[in-house]
């Protein structure tokens, strides 16, 4: 019997269930209240984190064992809070107890995430593709794809148009629109004149390619309600059983709709087929940190693992874009919702409400452009964070009659987690409390701390190694966190105050990173950084003056070295890396052929990208630069890629390495549409090559994943850069205020 027959069998009992809830959280009580000899908390703590060592040496355990293992892991964890809450929580004055309770509810915070994420991880639904071969071309929905823009340039939209446009799907039953909200009605009549003739130029530049490629352009009266409203004007336009949204970065693979498709003919009461994003381009922390292509990617966690556990709890939704959704239940809706700016996860929770269901199939089909800049993620992420605040303020789950219960705490998991800020500020204020002031925030003797905080401690990073290994190399969490807490924690005090207040902002996309500079954004890092560093000098201090504190003055300084590295890495991360190459360029090992005034050379390509290709002769001849140097008209044959031959045309640029490698730039792709689909497929839409970028992402152990994080920041942190760019940013300040 599956997790998933139990999970009904206790749904459609509900006497079973709450017999069994009743009979698990008392044995829960039991083990967590006991008050044990503190000899018996070391056995438990170190005994569970023993445990859980040796699991990790086994690639795959029983799946009991793994059970048992996170049962372990909340224990020691909630052992360790009801201590906190019941022996370690003590009146020593007022501002001390200010600086307890702001640490208390730090943890707290950060436990409660933890056991959603336990709670999330349970199981995990790897669903399977349905084959459309079952089912005969006219019994095939219409799908309808939507491709918002708003302000991104042309070619982005451009590649994920045409890729749509070859879609394999009965060609009659397939419309693609390209939804415009940068050549609006209200933008072509602006009262800024320079403003309306871009908004112009725009709309007929798209319209032209629209016309040119065979897709269809949308646009509307006004700009209102963001991407939301967006798409349900598209929706009155449009009139397909199916909508597959699309966002203009993400390129889709040739064989999307024949893997989503089918679980809308399974299940008539199917509203949503979510796939993941995944991305061509590195975020700005690999970027800039320099780990692209070998730590994994931080969209991995969620698309890889997260998402699969919400599937299990019935409760995959839908992020926006790579998902396909039923039209008729986003009628009943009135539209995509619009009250939250994370208007996918809210209609996702509307229509799962209703009782409708909803899949996630984990193969990646996109391919997109992540945001490029440091500014540009704090931009997405404080969106983000702002709509799922909006979410479990707005649209809390449990303040639903209709959502199953294991349905309430998945969403309750998804939607909670965005308060890591509050913990991850509080966590480095905390130890310079006690350093600089001596407040008692924290009331633990040696034995207690070796008993109950060490074993937590462990257990926090080993379970995230046990659980996460693939999809997340352990402290990067802590790398991500620490870098957006500063800039999120701001955004959700304000929506607290104003749910109903924060505005959409689109992420910004083809950024010019040529250039290597420090961001502004790094000012509040090097000022903390300053404090911490000062916190050293002040644990001297408190180390010489008070020998009877040294070993709380020890492990306060150790936690305060924790936070100087990742401050450091902070500053890495706002360290901006300039790149000189405009185009991503994939390895393609395939056969072509060389036509440089019909003379035949065959040869092998190496890469490809947008721009052009890399080449190699399979025949040395010294002749061939000269050949290609005079030819006044060269072509490359290669194979589309269902491995059907078309021709390129290209202009020769150089040899190197005594000419075995030869490198040739792209030519007429706007006026062969045909030969550029082509070429966006190959580049983008080719899973072979892909998967083996993704499976080179090297899994650390925790030691070996904090060694190279610290290794990568102290190599690329401009430190100095950084203490100038906040003396200026303060200097200019000053100077305004005068």
């Amino acid at each position: 019997m599956t997790y998933r027959l139990d999970l009904d069998v206790l749904t459609d009992n509900p006497i079973v269930l709450w017999i069994g809830v009743f009979l698990v959280a008392f044995a829960f009580y039991v083990l967590i209240s006991a008050h044990y000899r503190i000899e018996t908390q070391f056995v438990i703590g170190y005994g569970a984190s023993l445990m859980l060592l040796i699991a990790l040496q086994f690639k795959r355990l029983p799946d009991f064992m793994t059970l048992l293992i996170k049962m372990l892991a909340v224990v020691v964890v909630m052992r360790y809070m009801y201590w906190r809450t019941f022996e370690s929580l003590t009146y020593e004055g007022f501002f001390d107890s200010i600086g307890a309770v702001m640490l208390y509810l730090a943890e707290g915070v950060a436990v409660v995430i933890y056991l959603l994420g336990i709670f999330t991880s349970l199981h995990l639904l790897k669903r399977q593709s349905i084959d459309l071969s079952e089912y005969t071309e006219d019994e095939l929905p219409v799908v309808d794809v939507l491709i918002p823009t708003y302000n991104e340039p042309y070619n982005i939209i451009e590649n994920t148009t045409l890729a749509a446009l070859g879609m394999d799907y009965p060609h009659h039953k397939l419309n693609i629109f390209v939804c415009d909200d940068g050549g609006t009605d209200q933008k072509c009549n602006a009262d800024n004149p320079d403003a309306a003739r871009e908004a112009l130029q725009r709309r007929a530049y798209l319209q032209d390619f629209c016309r040119r490629s065979g897709a269809i352009y949308l646009t509307r009266a006004k700009n209102e309600h963001a991407k939301a409203g967006n798409l349900n004007s598209a929706l009155s336009s449009v009139s397909g059983d199916l909508i597959l949204i699309l966002d203009c970065d993400h390129v889709p693979a040739k064989h999307f709709l024949q893997k989503t498709v089918g679980w809308f003919l399974k299940d008539e009461k199917m509203f949503l087929v979510q796939t993941p994003h995944a991305f061509y381009n590195p975020d700005p922390i690999e970027r800039n940190l320099r780990m692209f292509g070998t730590s994994i990617s931080e969209n991995d966690m969620f698309y890889r693992f997260i998402q699969q556990g919400h599937d299990f709890w019935e409760s995959s939704f839908f992020c926006g874009s790579a998902a396909v959704l039923r039209r008729k239940y986003i009628d009943e809706l009135g539209g995509i919702a619009g009250e939250t700016i994370t208007e996918d996860a809210e209609t996702a929770i509307k229509l799962h409400d209703r009782g409708y269901k909803s899949a996630y199939i984990s193969e990646p089909m996109v391919r997109g452009l992540q945001a490029e800049s440091f500014g540009s993620l704090i931009i997405q992420r404080i969106r983000w964070t702002q709509g799922m605040v909006q979410i479990f303020l707005l649209k809390n789950p449990f303040l639903s009659l209709q959502l199953k219960w294991h349905q309430k705490l998945s969403y309750l998991s998804a939607s909670f987690f965005w308060f890591f800020a509050y913990s991850r500020v509080v966590f480095y204020l905390a130890p310079l409390m006690f350093l600089f002031f001596g407040l008692r925030i924290y009331n633990a003797n040696e034995t207690e701390m070796l008993a109950y905080v060490v074993p937590h401690m462990m257990m926090a990073v080993m379970m995230s190694y046990f659980l996460y290994a693939k999809v997340r190399n352990p402290f990067f969490s802590e790398l991500y966190e620490t870098v957006l807490s500063f800039f999120t924690l701001p955004a959700i005090v304000q929506t607290i105050l104003s749910p109903r207040n924060p505005t959409f902002k689109v992420t910004p996309k083809g950024e010019d990173l040529t250039k290597t500079h420090v961001s502004l954004l790094a000012v509040p890092f090097v000022l903390l950084l300053i404090l911490v560093t000062l916190g050293f000098v002040a644990a001297f201090y408190r180390w010489m003056a008070y020998p009877e504190e040294q070993a709380v003055v020890f492990m306060t300084s150790m936690w305060n070295l924790l936070n100087f590295l990742l401050l450091i890495a902070a500053i890495a991360v706002t360290s901006e890396k300039g790149e000189t190459r405009k185009y991503i360029r994939v390895p393609l090992n395939r056969q072509c052929t060389i036509y440089a005034d019909k003379e035949a050379i065959e040869a092998s390509i190496t890469d490809i990208g947008e721009g052009g290709l890399n080449v190699c002769p399979i025949t040395p001849d010294s002749q061939v630069e000269a050949k290609l140097s005079a030819a006044k008209e060269i072509e490359i044959e290669l194979g589309d890629i269902d491995g059907k031959a078309f021709r390129a045309p290209v202009d020769f640029l150089r040899a190197f390495g005594w000419g075995k490698n030869l490198v040739f730039v792209l030519k007429n792709l706007d006026e062969q549409l045909h030969v550029r689909q082509k070429i966006i497929q190959i580049i983008y839409a080719n899973d072979t090559v892909w998967r083996e970028f993704d499976d080179k992402h090297k899994v650390m152990n925790p030691f070996q994943s904090f060694a190279y994080i610290v290794r990568q920041s102290v190599k690329n942190a401009l430190l100095k850069e950084a203490f100038y760019v906040t003396f200026l940013y303060f200097k200019n300040r000053l100077s305004y205020s005068k």
